[in-house]
């Protein structure tokens, strides 16, 4: 080899050196970012040093979520843990396709061109820099002028950013005939409105969906929702499947919303038939929680139907199937008096509220998926 050919050699090494260099200070720079993702998810729960599972961290689970699991009788590897929760399902859809989930209004155009057999939340208009851009008119007013006069008399609309999860920075508003309420509060449109200037982001304005009275029956206060996680089976030619589904439903803790984070209950569904279990809570020790009846309203939850299930099944593995390219949606359903309707979609499959049941790891076609997509070795 001349000695042109042998300096080539040697940089190409030195290439590859470097890459392999940068690529392993990458993985070190992520891990670190993983583990102190992870920490602050561990207390951000307040709660005293006893309830801390901390042998469970080295095995990617937070003290909560081995009584939610109830790891000590449980199998821990057929769980999704928190470490893979919060950081590899994140990238199940392509970084590039995730802003359309991430952002609410993104999604609301994207889900209204596909010309399913279903309605969508109505969206009345989007608030940025000072105006409301109102729909589906093509005019935009003020704030001020949106909140006085484009609202109607004891319609409940939700106020909410561009971005967000778990509920937060969700309101509910409306006029009545004597003044307006925010979250159930008697306030002044001068109070909303520095609300929603002070958040200095842009925000969406949603009309309230009537829920079918089976769902209201459970809490009335809150609009209870289905989260629905589809994915593509990798083993029969990557058809979309339901790998669960769940009914939640507020509670006095999550006040206007059914949040799970904030206190509301999870129900899972039997694909097949529509049926609820019994529901769970979050844990405030290790004590697990568990409701037949819901623990406000008394209302019965094990052994209720999901009205129109059929076609909220349908619906879904439609739409799924229509947004193969995203593969991974977390999809939340009101079931309205007519049927379902879309309320949004969500990269971030709400793990914990689906694995309090049991573990998703247990169905293979999951496990393929998540196999698949490295979120598991």
């Amino acid at each position: 080899m001349n000695v042109k050919g042998r300096l080539a050699t040697v940089a190409r090494g030195a290439l590859r050196t470097t890459s392999e260099l940068r690529s392993s200070a990458h993985k070190k720079k992520r891990g670190w970012s993983d583990y102190r993702k992870f920490l602050r998810k561990e207390f951000r729960w307040k709660a005293p040093l006893s309830q801390r599972r901390p042998r469970w961290w080295r095995q990617g689970f937070l003290s909560r979520s081995v009584t939610l699991y109830q790891l000590d009788q449980n199998d821990p590897s057929l769980y999704i843990n928190d470490v893979q929760r919060y950081t590899r399902t994140k990238r199940m859809v392509h970084s590039s396709l995730q802003e359309i989930l991430d952002n609410k209004f993104a999604f609301f155009l994207l889900i209204n061109q596909l010309g399913l057999n279903s309605d969508v939340v109505p969206m009345l208009g989007l608030y940025v820099r000072g105006s409301v851009h109102v729909f589906p008119n093509d005019d935009q007013v003020s704030l001020q002028r949106f909140l006085q006069i484009r609202l109607n008399v004891d319609e409940k609309v939700f106020v909410k950013p561009l971005r967000g999860a778990e509920g937060r920075r969700v309101r509910s508003i409306g006029r009545t005939s004597t003044g307006y309420r925010m979250n159930g509060q008697d306030v002044t449109v001068a109070e909303i409105r520095t609300w929603i200037e002070h958040e200095k982001r842009p925000m969406l304005f949603e009309r309230g969906i009537e829920q079918h009275e089976a769902l209201s029956a459970l809490n009335p206060s809150a609009t209870n929702t289905l989260r629905i996680l589809t994915m593509p089976d990798v083993t029969n030619g990557k058809r979309p499947f339901i790998a669960a589904a769940v009914q939640r439903i507020g509670t006095e803790l999550s006040g206007h919303v059914d949040n799970w984070t904030q206190g509301g209950l999870s129900a899972k569904v039997d694909i097949d038939t529509g049926m609820l279990s019994r529901a769970g809570q979050l844990p405030d020790g290790r004590t697990p929680k568990w409701f037949s009846r819901h623990p406000d309203t008394d209302a019965l939850i094990e052994g209720a139907r999901i009205p129109f299930w059929d076609e909220t099944r349908t619906l879904v593995l439609e739409a799924a199937n229509r947004l193969s390219f995203m593969e991974y949606v977390g999809w939340d359903i009101i079931i309205s008096p007519t049927g379902p309707v879309i309320l949004e979609g969500n990269v971030n499959s709400g793990m914990n509220v689906i694995q309090v049941h049991g573990p998703l790891l247990a169905d293979p076609r999951v496990r393929a998926y998540y196999a698949k997509r490295g979120v598991i070795s």
